[in-house]
C-alpha cells in the first residue's frame, strides 16, 4: 500500500495527471517550484495517431535545437496526456514558446501538426501547480531516476481548512523523518486554474509492484503510529482520488545545453 493507501482508501477526484517531475538530468539541481500543466483528454481510439504526432513534434524540436521549450510528458491510464513545464512566475505565461519553432519550420507546418492533434481529443485544459518542498519527503540517497511509474494521491479540502490541512501534511513528513523511512514522496499544491484546493502526493517506482512493495515496507516501519497521523489528514479531506500514470521520456523534451 502506498504511502496513503491504507489510511485514505479512495476519496478524491483528480484532474491531474502528473508528476511534477522535472528533467532527470537536472535532478541534482534546485527543483523548480511552479509548473504550468497542459492536459489533453485524448480519445482512446485516437491514441496511436496522437502519440505519432507528439513524437514528431519532439523530433522537430530536437532537429531545430529549440531552446525556448521544455516539458515532461505523463500519460494517464484514462487517456489523459499531461505536459508539465517549469516556469519562474506568472509573467512567463505571456511568452510565446512556439515562436522560435514557427520561424524555423513555418506557420503552415506548425498548424498542420496541431490540427492533427486537435482531431484526437474533444477537450483540454491548463493549470498552474506548485511544488511544496517543505511538505515533501526526500531522504538522503533517494531519487526518482529510472523510476517512471507514478502513483498520484489527490487530497481535496475546503478552503477554511487550508492551514490545518498543511499542518497535518507536515506531521506526516515529520513521522517519516523520525522513523527513517527510505522511500520518498513529493507533494504539490493546486494553483491558478484549479476548480478546487488540493494537495497531491506523488510516489515514484519502477513499476506498480515496486510501488506497492515500498508501501508495505513503509507500513511496517511506521507501525500503528501511522493510523492517527494519517487520520488527521483524512478527516480534513473532502474528496480523494488515486491516479496511476507513467512518465514518458519518449514524448518529453529537454533542450540541449550546448
Amino acid at each position: 500500500m502506498k504511502i496513503f493507501k491504507k489510511g485514505i482508501l479512495i476519496l478524491l477526484t483528480a484532474v491531474f495527471t502528473f508528476n511534477f517531475s522535472y528533467s532527470q538530468e537536472k535532478e541534482k539541481e534546485q527543483q523548480p517550484t511552479m509548473f504550468v500543466v497542459h492536459t489533453d483528454n485524448v480519445k482512446f481510439e485516437m491514441m496511436p495517431k496522437y502519440e505519432e504526432i507528439s513524437k514528431k513534434f519532439k523530433t522537430v524540436c530536437e532537429e531545430n535545437d529549440i531552446k525556448d521549450m521544455t516539458w515532461t510528458t505523463i500519460s494517464v491510464e484514462d487517456g489523459r496526456y499531461v505536459y508539465v513545464s517549469p516556469i519562474t512566475n506568472m509573467a512567463d505565461l505571456d511568452k510565446n514558446p512556439m515562436e522560435s519553432l514557427a520561424k524555423k519550420i513555418g506557420e503552415e507546418e506548425m498548424k498542420k501538426m496541431f490540427d492533427g492533434m486537435d482531431e484526437c481529443y474533444d477537450s483540454h485544459s491548463d493549470a498552474i501547480v506548485h511544488f511544496m518542498p517543505e511538505l515533501s519527503y526526500m531522504p538522503e540517497g533517494y531519487n526518482t531516476q529510472d523510476k517512471n511509474q507514478r502513483e498520484y494521491h489527490f487530497l481535496y479540502y475546503s478552503p477554511k481548512n487550508g492551514k490545518e490541512m498543511k499542518e497535518a501534511m507536515a506531521k506526516v513528513k515529520e513521522m517519516f523523518e523520525t522513523k527513517g523511512v527510505k522511500n520518498g514522496y513529493e507533494v504539490y499544491h493546486s494553483g491558478f486554474g484549479s476548480d478546487e484546493n488540493y494537495f497531491m502526493v506523488s510516489i515514484a517506482g519502477t513499476s506498480d509492484v515496486a510501488i506497492a512493495q515500498g508501501g508495505e515496507e513503509n507500513d511496517k516501519i511506521l507501525g500503528d503510529e501511522r493510523k492517527a497521523t494519517f487520520w488527521n489528514v483524512i478527516k480534513l479531506t473532502t474528496k480523494y482520488d488515486q491516479v496511476e500514470a507513467s512518465i514518458r521520456p519518449d514524448l518529453s523534451y529537454y533542450p540541449s545545453n550546448e
